[in-house]
């Protein structure tokens, strides 16, 4: 990829960004386009994760063999280790406040 292609996809994906293309269409068209300038991508996976204490944020996946990225939102788990590993860091912070 030259400095010339990667300053194009650069203004490309800025530009597609500020006009509110959907996510999905984002690392499409990010990825289709580098692979066209030579890189040899196969797949690629972007994280947004957001402040919020519920909704921790969205995954999208994109394959250069599949038809279309997908995208997968996760948050704060209530099953299993990782709500157990929770409420004892919670405990634990809350019984160290309560000790100053």
């Amino acid at each position: 990829m030259t400095e010339q292609e990667l300053a194009a996809l650069a203004s490309w994906i800025a530009d597609v960004g500020l006009e509110g293309a959907a996510e999905t269409a984002l690392i499409e068209g990010f990825c289709g386009r580098a692979v066209a300038s030579g890189l040899p991508l196969a797949r690629a996976i972007v994280f947004i994760d957001t402040l919020h204490p519920i909704h921790e944020g969205r995954v999208f996946r994109w394959e250069r063999d599949k038809a279309a990225a997908t995208v997968s939102e996760y948050g704060r788990s209530t099953e299993g280790e990782a709500a157990e590993r929770w409420a004892e860091v919670r405990t634990t912070d809350c019984w160290k406040l309560a000790n100053r």
